[in-house]
């Protein structure tokens, strides 16, 4: 067993010993396992990390599609039931439960959104390989985390950019990597 400073200890081992492919933006398998000869070389999946100007377009591509659900459904039922537009909705809040529900809800199953589906791109687990996102993690990136990386002018956000694992603020937070899927043909 190697000695680990304070800092790695936070981190399993596994990752630890990651960190050079995680330099080239490839991550063999998460599990850490060595690109050796190795008889399941076969099952060890290579992973590229999704950079911040292909986040930029899936997330575009969901505003683009939760606009048009917002222009189809929402405000004519705004239309409909309410007093005028200055006036803040039960509508107003169906439409924002909508949203989180449309970003939670595909996160927590797919691993991605639309807008991600489209670009190539998936959210996955960084503590275990294989393994689905958990409704907590989820949540915690989604809610917590991008809030989080808004608020101090969207630099946790442009940290994906920076960050040698193309990870943002509310992935660092939620231990996720954003990779491009592999399954897409």
């Amino acid at each position: 067993m190697r000695d680990q400073s304070s800092s790695e200890a936070d981190f399993p081992e596994s990752l630890l010993s990651a960190d050079a492919a995680a330099r080239t933006a490839l991550v063999q398998g998460f599990a850490g396992a060595e690109p050796s000869g190795s008889e399941d070389a076969s099952q060890e999946a290579s992973y590229a990390f999704a950079g911040f100007w292909i986040r930029v377009g899936a997330a575009l591509l969901d505003g683009l599609f939760l606009t048009g659900i917002s222009f189809l459904i929402f405000n004519p039922l705004r239309r409909a039931f309410t007093a005028g537009p200055d006036v803040f909705s039960y509508i107003d809040l169906l439409e924002i439960v909508f949203d989180f529900a449309y970003a939670i809800l595909l996160t927590w199953w797919t691993g991605q959104t639309l807008g991600k589906l489209i670009t190539g791109i998936r959210v996955v687990n960084a503590r275990q390989h294989r393994s689905q996102l958990t409704l907590g993690q989820v949540l915690l990136r989604e809610v917590v985390g991008k809030f989080l990386s808004a608020l101090p002018l969207g630099l946790g956000y442009l940290w994906a950019g920076w960050n040698r694992k193309k990870q943002g603020w509310h992935d660092l937070i939620a231990k996720t990597y954003v990779i491009r899927d592999s399954k897409r043909p």
